[in-house]
């Protein structure tokens, strides 16, 4: 098979996903490595004589004559990524790989000119949708998230039509990525219907009056954009494939790569390299066959163990000496030993591209492959991690985390099947109440879950007024439905029970139901509790989700009452009081806000009291609500759209409550313009503890996404620290149980909240102490205050 490459996207997807990583003369590196590296992949799977790497040339093209605002919205091409497309023009024809970047023509163009005049199968690694019109039995695109090359039948799935109609299909929908017009309101879907009904673009239009509605206005004003797209999504295919020179210099290529400091990519090309790096291939042995450990990999409930070269299960060996882990939690977790100084590639991956989530194992990836993966990556994210200058942040607090997050999900917690099959009995009951309510007031057998038969019901036969539009018709979403009670009166009440059975339902579904699934032979459930699962880097649950069991209303309170501790001891639970605004009182210095915590006054009330300008004795539930929703919506980059959707408050009046918080707190305003100019100086935002993300984002010419990073940028300092207290909070904790101070296991953290089982007679001493850590985890310039409660299950302790 030819392998043909899209470097363009190979290499922006590589600088949207990577941390900045430099060499030690400030050349930027990151992307230049991920390209190389999968070049080079794909060379030791298909032969080095079947790979063509494309990439877009500079300048115009006939495209841009046609139509001169062709891809005029995309951002120029950053500083920092030029200067690496120009270091890979000279690098990779080293590799001795066919290299086309051809003048006046895009890189799809060439792609194409190589399956046309290519005998054998040929795959494409591109996300390019203009390359999808040449898809057939022999011309195939790789599906990154099954790892295999698929023909027609993906593009059929993909479109709603076969490779050789994509081309109307993007000449109607158009393609915002590079300012093709298409169709105004057409969108794929729309644009297969017609294809498949009329078979061209000609036959629409030939057509067109049968066509109904506003659909019809669109096309016919639209007819010229609709033919000029399709001009436009053309592909140029040469007569012949042009010309390269293909020369391998193994020699030039060592020497370039060692300038660029590129160690790793040096060692998986030349064997004879003076590079500490291994090769990537692992092979399996038998247990007594690898001695010395070079990285342990903890996959799929089980543990690896590989020299480098030659790997096994786990079988008793001497890990102390390991240089590097994989997922030292799971490890932790079966052998029950912790290495003050082991480095987690899965954890320093995170560190260093929180937004990834980590090095994890594709699809595609067998687990030789990914053993060596490992192997090969592990010393480049411990540099990258030191680098960044996170290699404290991790030693200091995402390792011993690591730990903690090990002894929790060992000791679970404890689970009574009966109270919760008692629940289940009440919900169902409950749910078939209702369900047949609703079918009684509908006069027939409707499926309540079905969208489509709601839509019918709701908008055509009892014509309730919509509030928003998808492209199958008026949404029926909660957020919709319970809008639209005011704006429908006569039908409020249908409304409303519907609601009540989509929430009973998922309670029975969700919780009720599977959670006793769960529940192992010592009668507890043992959730995982992701470190890597959340950029902010606030943990997250998984089978099950602990974190989201409900806390409110009646039923909320049932379920958690399911959760047990063990005879003789009781839930303590901790949780932080409005962490998070405590974080921006400390950072933005204001002075009206640190008066507040500092005063122990109501914060909403306080807020609401300058938002309204009234004293706070005259704040009713209404305004303090309101207020409420501006505290919390600053931390997430507020918009008068935001809190107008959030409140019911229409967008003026929004607008004017955010501009009134500013006036009433003056130095949070200027907080987060400063942080928006610092990340976009320094690429990341930081926490309090030094943890980064990195926010490409703000750098975008594009407004939108230029402010998208804006606001992720303002999250980072708030959400982002106060995941780093409980954190640092954990650790201190779990200290005090290691030395068996108390009889007692911690069991939850739920974001704020840190849940342990306590022998009832060390309640009182325990509560104290593990208060006195938590406030005192870390010193803000206003007080941390934490709140308690203590009972015989989940459900008492709210």
């Amino acid at each position: 098979m030819k392998i043909v490459i899209d470097g363009s996207y190979i290499a922006f997807r590589t600088y949207h996903k990577s941390p900045p990583l430099t060499n030690s003369a400030g050349v930027p590196t990151s992307v230049i490595h991920g390209v190389m590296q999968s070049i080079i992949t794909l060379i030791n799977k298909y032969g080095r004589e079947n790979i063509a790497v494309v990439f877009d040339a500079k300048g115009k093209n006939r495209r841009h004559e046609i139509h001169p605002e062709y891809k005029a919205t995309r951002d120029a091409t950053p500083e920092d990524l030029g200067l690496q497309f120009g270091i890979m023009d000279e690098l990779i024809p080293l590799l001795g790989v066919a290299y086309y970047k051809v003048d006046g023509y895009e890189g799809d163009d060439i792609m194409a000119t190589i399956a046309a005049h290519t005998k054998d199968d040929v795959g494409m690694l591109t996300k390019d949708k203009d390359i999808y019109q040449i898809v057939d039995d022999r011309v195939k695109i790789y599906d990154s998230q099954k790892g295999e090359f698929f023909g027609r039948d993906m593009v059929i799935e993909k479109f709603g039509v076969p490779p050789e109609k994509v081309r109307e299909l993007l000449a109607l929908a158009g393609d915002t990525a590079d300012n093709i017009p298409g169709v105004a309101g057409v969108g794929v879907k729309t644009a297969a219907k017609l294809l498949n009904e009329h078979g061209s673009l000609d036959g629409i239009y030939e057509n067109i009056e049968s066509v109904k509605g506003k659909l019809k206005d669109k096309l016919i004003d639209n007819k010229d954009s609709a033919y000029l797209s399709y001009d436009l999504v053309g592909l140029d295919i040469l007569e012949s494939i042009p010309d390269v020179e293909i020369v391998k210099d193994d020699k030039k290529l060592s020497e370039k790569l060692t300038e660029l400091e590129l160690k790793t990519i040096q060692s998986k090309l030349f064997a004879d390299s003076d590079s500490e790096d291994v090769q990537p291939d692992v092979k399996a042995v038998e247990a007594g066959d690898v001695s010395d450990v070079h990285t342990a990999v903890f996959l799929d409930g089980k543990i690896y163990v590989t020299d480098g070269e030659k790997y096994c299960e786990y079988d008793g060996h001497n890990l102390k000496s390991a240089q590097f882990f994989y997922d030292i939690k799971g490890i932790y977790r079966l052998i029950g030993e912790r290495y003050e100084e082991a480095y987690d590639v899965f954890l320093m991956s995170w560190l260093n591209d929180p937004d990834s989530g980590g090095i994890t194992k594709s699809k595609a990836e067998n687990i030789e492959q990914f053993i060596g993966n490992i192997v090969v990556h592990a010393q480049e994210e411990k540099d990258k991690l030191k680098a960044n200058g996170l290699l404290e942040v991790y030693l200091g607090m995402e390792l011993p985390v690591a730990y903690c997050l090990g002894k929790m999900e060992n000791n679970g917690i404890g689970f009574d099947k009966d109270v919760m099959a008692k629940v289940a009995d009440k919900l169902q009951d409950e749910v078939a109440e209702i369900s047949e309510k609703i079918k009684t007031f509908v006069g027939y057998d409707i499926n309540l879950n079905s969208p489509k038969q709601l839509q019918v019901f709701l908008f055509e036969e009892l014509g309730v007024e919509g509030l928003k539009k998808t492209k199958t018709g008026f949404s029926t979403d909660e957020e919709s439905l319970r809008a639209m009670i005011p704006m429908n009166p006569l039908y409020a009440h249908v409304l409303e029970d519907i609601l009540v059975y989509r929430e009973l339902a998922k309670l029975l579904s969700t919780y009720a139901l599977p959670l006793k699934d769960y529940v192992l032979a010592d009668g507890r459930i043992h959730s995982s509790f992701r470190q890597t699962g959340t950029a902010t880097g606030r943990l997250s649950s998984v089978n099950p989700n602990m974190q989201n069991i409900p806390m409110k209303g009646k039923w909320g309170v049932k379920l958690r009452e399911a959760f047990i501790p063990r005879e003789g001891y009781s839930f303590v639970s901790f949780d932080y009081s409005q962490i998070e605004l405590r974080i921006l009182a400390h950072l933005t210095g204001d002075e009206h806000l640190k008066e507040a915590y500092r005063n122990n006054e109501d914060i909403h009330t306080k807020t609401a009291s300058g938002i309204f300008g009234v004293a706070p004795e005259k704040v009713d539930s209404g305004m303090r609500r309101l207020a409420k929703a501006v505290n919390f919506g600053i931390l997430y980059g507020l918009s008068p759209f935001g809190l107008s959707r959030d409140t019911g408050v229409s967008q003026k009046e929004a607008k004017k409550f955010i501009e009134k918080y500013f006036a009433t707190y003056p130095k949070v305003k200027g907080f987060i313009e400063k942080i928006a100019k610092e990340t976009k100086e320094k690429g990341y935002a930081e926490t309090l503890a030094g943890r980064k993300r990195f926010i490409r984002e703000i750098r975008s010419k594009n407004r939108t996404v230029a402010m998208r990073g804006e606001r992720i940028a303002t999250n980072v300092p708030m959400q982002g620290s106060a995941a780093d207290i409980i954190k640092l909070a954990m650790v201190e904790c779990q200290a005090v149980l290691d030395d068996k101070e108390y009889d007692a296991l911690v069991v939850l953290q739920v974001h704020d909240e840190l849940v342990f089982e306590v022998l009832d007679k060390d309640i009182d001493e325990f509560s104290d102490r593990v208060r006195s850590i938590m406030e005192g985890v870390m010193e803000l310039d206003v007080p941390l205050v934490v709140n308690g409660a203590a009972g015989k299950n989940l459900g008492e302790l709210k």
